[in-house]
């Protein structure tokens, strides 16, 4: 007699969350992670659930994702719609034409101030591969900011004019109190920032042992700039060093081969309060308003008055800047390391305090405030290029998922990266079906330079909003610490295989 076999019983198919993982282990498993530490939280947006985890509450250091912990915060003690006022007043009297006085320019911590301005009241920002200014010491394909960066400036001077002044008898001060200055890992904070207290060093080679043409912007008599880069032929090495030997003085040194595109460097401004006076004084020149005092020199901030006694009969012009919105957008977009560093200052301003350390106490109470383990969040800085800032998966993600619930949500989702489109993003998986559907902050940490010459990426990570091919609203962070890489080249896999991973989660969940 014949017996039916019957089939076993079928494995049912892996579920979307379970692939995901699965891929996730793939890559981590590379030989290129054999020392390395992997975190990750995926979570859906609307319910909370954590659809997929590992090493979640372990700290990192995760680099620019820090920005979100800074802008978040500039956001909730300011609101989207806070606008940078700069004013000028005058101490003395005006007779003739003339002030028996001062003029004084007063900071208010506005970052372009009247750079980078559109016409259609946005700010203009790079796409990838085109890379900020703020970047051209450290990255290829660097170019200038768009606009003028002495717009503000030559705005104030007229209404000085406009005002009946045509002569300052006295001095032209800057008050710089807002804060105090503070030296970030990335550079100084100011209240007053004029082409974002840099200066733009365009280089352009000329004929082969030449010395090159060097294009500086904006030109101040706050500095001179020795040019001594040489042009080879073709195809040799571009090395352009720029230093400051002495006060005021750039001197530029190396080479620039013919047929290389322009090049790009800066240098930051050593003292903002005394480019910002020099400035001021040039355009105030430009606008037929002359000054006794040197136009060059230190900003005499002895003349200043008490802090706060200013009355509204003595303002006589004022720059007023687009939305705080716009400035979100800026250093999300571009990841602004010093424009992420202002936004901690000014949330001590807001908190009553001159000291940009404070900002990181604000920093905490935002993210705890949505939720987040005040443990997870450990920030030194607003931009996260301080390596001892650390935080978690779990700690982003919360604070992620809280913020479209937040009178700043939109906002602040709309100034993320969005993936294949713009920004630090605009050609990451550009031609990927999950391009244009995730809005991702990016981060990384890499050090260097050794005697031996390796190269540590301390931290890489991402965070921030997917929605998948099945219409699903997830947020996630993806971090990575201690990854050895041959050549700094070698970072942008590590970028990539985390790309991988978005793409998994885009495609399973």
């Amino acid at each position: 007699m014949a017996s039916l076999a019957l089939p076993a019983a079928a494995k049912p198919a892996p579920s979307g969350a379970a692939k995901v993982v699965r891929e996730i282990d793939r890559i981590e498993g590379k030989a290129l992670y054999r020392q390395s530490d992997w975190g990750y939280a995926i979570v859906d947006q609307r319910s909370g659930k954590v659809l997929a985890s590992q090493n979640a509450h372990k700290m990192f250091d995760p680099g620019s994702t820090m920005k979100t912990y800074a802008v978040s915060t500039a956001l909730r003690m300011y609101g989207p719609s806070y606008r940078f006022r700069t004013p000028v007043y005058q101490e003395g009297t005006v007779a003739d034409g003339t002030l028996s006085g001062n003029l004084v320019l007063v900071g208010s911590g506005d970052l372009t101030f009247g750079l980078r301005a559109l016409p259609n009241d946005t700010l203009a920002y790079e796409n990838l591969p085109a890379v900020d200014h703020s970047y051209a010491d450290e990255l290829p394909h660097a170019v200038e900011a768009f606009g003028k960066p002495l717009s503000a400036l030559d705005e104030l001077a007229a209404d000085v004019r406009a005002a009946g002044i045509t002569h300052v008898s006295g001095n032209v001060v800057v008050d710089d109190r807002l804060f105090a200055p503070y030296e970030f890992p990335d550079g100084l904070m100011s209240p007053i920032w004029v082409n974002e207290n840099l200066i733009d060093l365009l280089v352009k080679p000329g004929t082969v042992g030449r010395p090159a043409a060097v294009a500086v912007k904006p030109e101040t008599a706050s500095y001179v700039v020795d040019n001594e880069v040489t042009t080879v032929p073709r195809g040799k090495p571009t090395t352009i060093s720029v230093s400051e030997p002495s006060p005021g003085k750039i001197a530029m040194t190396g080479q620039i081969a013919v047929g290389e595109p322009p090049t790009l460097r800066v240098w930051e401004v050593a003292d903002p309060a005394a480019f910002a006076r020099t400035a001021f004084i040039e355009a105030l020149a430009r606008a037929g308003v002359t000054v006794t005092s040197p136009v060059a020199g230190p900003n005499p901030a002895v003349l200043l008055p008490a802090q706060g006694s200013y009355k509204p009969a003595q303002l006589v012009g004022q720059h007023v800047s687009l939305p705080l919105a716009q400035y979100a957008k800026l250093i999300l977009k571009i990841s602004y390391n010093r424009g992420a560093d202002l936004m901690a200052c000014l949330a001590a301003v807001k908190l009553g305090s001159r000291n940009c350390q404070r900002g990181m106490g604000a920093e905490v109470e935002t993210a705890t405030g949505l939720g987040a383990r005040r443990s997870e969040v450990i920030p030194f800085d607003g931009a996260g290029s301080d390596d001892r800032g650390r935080t978690t998966p779990t700690a982003l993600t919360t604070l992620l998922r809280g913020i479209p619930g937040t009178s700043y949500g939109k906002t602040f989702v709309a100034a993320l990266p969005i993936l294949g489109r713009d920004g630090t993003l605009a050609n990451v998986l550009n031609h990927s079906p999950v391009a244009g559907h995730a809005q991702i902050k990016t981060g990384n940490r890499v050090v260097g330079g050794n005697g031996a010459g390796q190269i540590n990426v301390l931290g890489n990570s991402l965070a921030g909003y997917v929605t998948t091919s099945h219409g699903r609203r997830l947020v996630l962070a993806i971090a990575v610490g201690n990854v050895p890489i041959k050549t700094p080249e070698g970072f942008f896999g590590v970028v990539d295989d985390q790309a991988e991973m978005i793409e998994s989660v885009y495609e399973h969940l």
